[in-house]
């Protein structure tokens, strides 16, 4: 996996340059074959579907029981089941899926006494993925209500300068978002909803849902962070969720299952950049292909430029939360050079964190747990590494300073 600095030309520094698609969502053909990641599903019992099986569209093919459920985007028979790498899922069991037919599982509306019970058991049945964050929509709404929070939004803020997924489903199905999120507010208990969404975007969306709050997000990366943080300032609990889980929650309950996802391709190594609808488990080369990839490509990244992570195989197999595919031609590469003491790490964190000292302390012979402050908070966001000028892997050392704080392995 490339670190941040090999994309800092993407980032450009800590701002967001904003090169976003204004263009709207494009569906890709289904592939032959689907590569439908099974995250969860390490015990046998729970992958329903062996080799050999024949699967109607929207059959449950896994059922986990703290992950989220995975449908077939498609009908035919399941070639294979597996173990492989696949971004931002790690290994996980896969099913092989080589699309025939067009049966489809019946659609049944949720059942249950209220109508939270309707909206949580429609939100883990239909297997709904929150794409912010990658976990399932129902764990999403559960740590919500737990919070408490008074305030949800749904989140089109992009925090990377290429990605805009998000915005092109508050375009097309602004009314279906909305929907979903007064559906989530009410089992979160929030008495107000609205939209989180970049500067640049603003104009877009206050035309086409003019009734819609919305929450204008600072153009700092990362700028989730930075909005919660404000809002928490000024008394607000504020929560995010995104709107692809959102108007997947609205369709869920109607019966429906989540079986794809919108994401963004972009870069100087595609000839026409596109917000693509796919089925879930397509394999990179396709998405690549209505996009008109470059013969000299040379990079393939999937995910956030902070976050995401590098491919080599067009095979690979894209998840339902993936939101932008980076394909550049020729990547910038920069040595890693010692800390030159310049803060940028410290000024950029919106958690407080001082990574440059606990680099400094984790370099030392013995580490100091005075040292490591804070560490505990770390949202991941990578925005250190993102401006580290002398090249180094700040986040990876953040998140190991908080393994051995809470181990209390110092030495």
């Amino acid at each position: 996996m490339l670190s941040a600095q090999d994309l800092l030309p993407l980032l450009h520094g800590y701002q967001m340059e904003s090169r976003r698609l204004r263009d709207g969502i494009t569906e890709i053909p289904t592939p032959d074959t689907l590569t439908i990641p099974l995250p969860g599903a390490e015990e046998s019992y729970t992958r329903l579907a062996g080799e050999g099986a024949e699967v109607a569209k929207g059959q449950v093919l896994s059922a986990p029981k703290y992950a989220a459920l995975a449908h077939a985007p498609a009908a035919g028979f399941v070639e294979a089941v597996e173990f492989r790498e696949i971004p931002s899922c790690g290994q996980v069991w896969t099913a092989r899926l080589r699309v025939e037919g067009s049966q489809a599982v019946q659609a049944r509306p949720v059942r249950g006494e209220t109508e939270a019970e309707r909206v949580l058991r429609a939100a883990a049945d239909a297997g709904i993925v929150d794409e912010m964050t990658g976990r399932p929509l129902y764990q999403e709404l559960y740590r919500l209500r737990r919070r408490e929070v008074s305030l949800l939004l749904a989140c089109g803020i992009e925090d990377d300068p290429w990605c805009s997924s998000a915005c092109a489903v508050l375009r097309e199905q602004g009314e279906q978002v909305l929907e979903g999120l007064r559906l989530a507010a009410a089992f979160c208990g929030a008495k107000e909803t609205g939209l989180a969404v970049s500067p640049p975007e603003l104009r877009a969306l206050r035309g086409s849902l003019p009734a819609a709050r919305i929450e204008r997000a600072p153009a700092r990366y990362p700028a989730r962070a930075f909005l919660l943080r404000r809002l928490r300032a000024a008394g607000t609990a504020a929560g995010l969720l995104g709107p692809q889980a959102l108007a997947a929650l609205a369709a869920a309950m109607q019966g429906e299952p989540q079986t794809h996802g919108v994401v963004t391709v972009f870069g100087d190594g595609v000839r026409t950049p596109r917000n693509l609808r796919f089925p879930c488990g397509a394999p990179l080369s396709s998405l690549l292909a209505s996009c008109g990839v470059r013969e000299e490509a040379s990079l393939f990244y999937v995910g956030p430029a902070c976050q995401g992570h590098t491919v080599t195989d067009p095979d690979t197999p894209i998840p339902l939360h993936a939101r932008c595919i980076t394909v550049l031609l020729h990547p910038q590469k920069r040595r890693r050079m010692t800390c030159i003491g310049c803060g940028r790490c410290a000024s950029v964190c919106p958690q407080g964190i001082l990574p440059w000292q606990i680099h400094e302390s984790l370099h030392r012979e013995k580490v100091d747990p005075f040292l490591l402050l804070n560490v505990q908070s770390c949202i991941g966001c990578a925005a250190c590494t993102a401006v580290c000028p002398s090249g180094l892997p700040l986040s990876a050392e953040v998140a190991r300073a908080a393994a051995i704080r809470k181990s209390g392995d110092f030495f």
